[in-house]
């Protein structure tokens, strides 16, 4: 069920209600198998228990009025409170495994959870709908106790369940004496016991829905956003990411807006009506409870008057019915919880049920000791999902091993969207991209990964150690991550690390190291290296750097690379001036391609106005650093 096309508030129809229902039971059972058998010894176990003592009673009451020898009274009393202490051990034990089981459904299903989000298709992880599916779903796990409250619920419906089916049988005397008369008195006995269960049945999910209702109600008419945003600054308003522009621009006022402003009212409103409408599902039941034990002790109180029934049977029949009443309003309204976590955690279900859009070929990439390899985009157009406009349009490029590649344009011209399309985060909406004259689609999918380094602007280190960073494992080649390591030029500092490449990274630990962004992108670039692929993408990493420290890493990664082929993309052109291959993009198209020399020819090309203005703010830059130089110099200011 796709639980963001229907707001929370909305009826469900049965045929839902039992859908949603019987996911949250698959996943309880996914989560681990032997929970449902243990809760059934459990609770047999612990309502037998709890009976013995009903039954002692009974029977010592009619042993003591018939006149029982005393010692064969006390035999049966110790059997069977010995076997009731019996039965607490084992409930005692069986209840310990499952609470283990309990609080490990909130690790497992986050591991299920987290796992989902590392596999899933690039385009998924980028769409809208399932980043505002993946919100909803941690919102909706952060009200009441997750998944954790379906094993509450499975457990208190079997207690009741077997509560009841006990309260019957030691009751079936009774219920064979009424039936056994089949008087008028007993048809209406029957019938209105049933009458008022189901009219319970009825009412209790109308105060339940109307409970519901209000628990999701948000205001302004617009409850999926006021609700996320509410839900994001109370559980993630200030972070290590925002908190330094949380202070410099004052947003206080601005977050304490949607957390007390968009709520106090609202939420005071809410506290009311959610008080009100429990107020009377709590009338309503004590109500039923009171009709039920009333109609159960006036037969009761009949059947002793005539002599039917001993004292002892009488107080055992009295226990039987209210327990039976109380189980039958318990589960009624434990079964109301149940299907409200289901619907809860339907947002859940939704997204470990996804699947992906990609197509997943399996023909194994040729696994070539000359690594001759190549790659090309054949009349390639590509629109991001939801957008009418393309980002690539009828673009045809081929790339052999060994070449040395820059893409350069202004900002949206299409440069970054063919590195993604080159590595399978996205298949071009037309034409082909092939590999070896095979179209890239139809090759195992991680194999044809395999086959990149990227290194991305937006590249994110691992809170691990250094090496696991480089090598992107946990089992890795110490001297290959040195190696790799001191080629990105993080030699000096590597020396530094008391711990070597077993150094964490991240003020997280006690011995863990704040690296700059600049350590930072030469561990980026140690992993691009120690991957060992035919191609290695560059795009944009050094963009916070100046141009001069931009154009040395890359003209030394133009070293390591060796007989590799690399893709070089900045919107610096004098980073890039070191390749023979210059592609200019614009508009999502190329426009221009060649060396510096030859594109620099075309004074009418966009390479050429692009290279004139950047120059001139270049020298602009040159100069001022230049008199920041003779000002340390002299030591004065005119």
């Amino acid at each position: 069920m796709r639980v963001m096309s229907k707001d929370l508030t909305e009826k469900l129809t049965f045929h839902e209600k039992v859908e949603v229902s019987r996911r949250l039971w698959q996943e309880v059972w996914r989560l681990n198998r032997n929970f449902v058998p243990m809760v059934v010894l459990l609770q047999m176990f612990t309502i037998a228990g709890s009976y013995i003592g009903i039954y002692v009673s009974a029977m010592v009451l009619n042993g003591l009025t018939k006149g029982m020898q005393m010692r064969e009274l006390v035999y049966q009393t110790v059997f069977w409170l010995a076997a009731a202490f019996v039965l607490s051990i084992l409930s005692g034990w069986i209840r310990t495994k499952c609470e283990r089981i309990k609080e490990m459904s909130w690790d497992l299903i986050s591991i299920r959870k987290n796992g989902k989000r590392m596999e899933m298709d690039w385009p998924d992880l980028e769409s809208p709908y399932m980043n505002e599916l993946y919100s909803r779903m941690q919102e909706d796990n952060n009200w009441g106790d997750g998944i954790h409250g379906a094993y509450t619920c499975i457990e208190d419906i079997l207690f009741h369940l077997f509560n009841a089916l006990f309260a019957v049988g030691m009751m079936v005397p009774v219920i064979n004496g009424l039936w056994e008369n089949r008087s008028v008195i007993t048809y209406v006995y029957f019938g209105v016991l049933a009458a008022v269960i189901v009219i319970y049945a009825i009412g209790s999910g109308y105060f339940g829905e109307k409970l519901h209702v209000i628990m999701q109600r948000w205001p302004k008419n617009e409850p999926e956003k006021i609700n996320l945003m509410w839900f994001f600054v109370i559980f993630n308003g200030i972070t290590p990411e925002n908190r330094k522009d949380v202070k410099l621009y004052n947003a206080k006022p601005l977050l304490e807006e949607y957390m007390i402003e968009h709520g106090k009212e609202f939420l005071k409103q809410k506290e009311t009506d959610m008080a009100r409408e429990s107020g009377k599902k709590e009338v309503f039941g004590n109500v039923f409870g009171a009709g039920v034990s009333g109609i159960c002790y006036f037969f009761l109180t009949l059947m002793a008057v005539g002599g039917s029934v001993l004292v002892g049977d009488l107080v055992r029949y009295a226990a039987c019915f209210e327990r039976l009443t109380t189980s039958i309003q318990q589960i009624i309204s434990r079964l109301s919880a149940f299907l409200l976590v289901a619907r809860k955690q339907s947002s859940t279900f939704e997204f470990l049920d996804s699947e992906g859009k990609l197509y997943r070929g399996k023909l194994p990439v040729e696994k070539r000791r000359d690594n001759e390899y190549e790659i090309e985009f054949c009349n390639v157009s590509f629109r991001y999902p939801g957008n009418s406009e393309y980002a690539l349009r009828n673009f045809s490029l081929k790339m052999r091993i060994g070449e040395k590649m820059a893409l350069v344009g202004k900002n949206g011209s299409g440069k970054t969207t063919m590195i993604k399309l080159l590595c399978r985060l996205y298949d071009p909406t037309e034409g082909e991209i092939r590999l070896n004259g095979v179209d890239v689609r139809k090759y195992d999918y991680r194999e044809y990964m395999e086959l990149f380094s990227v290194v991305f602007q937006d590249f994110s280190m691992f809170d691990f150690s250094v090496a696991e960073n480089v090598a992107v494992s946990s089992e890795y080649d110490e001297d290959r991550v040195r190696d790799c390591l001191e080629r990105a030029g993080f030699g000096e500092r590597l020396e530094t690390l008391e711990q070597g490449v077993g150094t964490y990274v991240g003020e997280q630990y006690d011995d863990g190291v704040k690296m700059s962004g600049g350590e930072k992108q030469k561990i980026a670039i140690a992993r691009a290296l120690y991957r060992d692929s035919p191609f290695i993408l560059l795009d944009e990493p050094t963009a916070a750097l100046d141009p001069i420290a931009e154009y040395e890493i890359y003209s030394a990664f133009n070293e390591m690379v060796g007989t590799k082929t690399a893709v070089y993309i900045s919107h610096r052109l004098s980073s890039c001036r070191f390749c023979e291959d210059i592609v200019v993009f614009d508009g999502g198209e190329i426009v221009q391609r060649g060396s510096h020399e030859k594109l620099m020819e075309d004074e009418d090309g966009l390479y050429h106005q692009m290279w004139t203005a950047q120059a001139q703010y270049y020298r602009k830059e040159e100069a001022g650093a230049s008199c920041s130089g003779a000002v340390k110099k002299t030591g004065t200011v005119s």
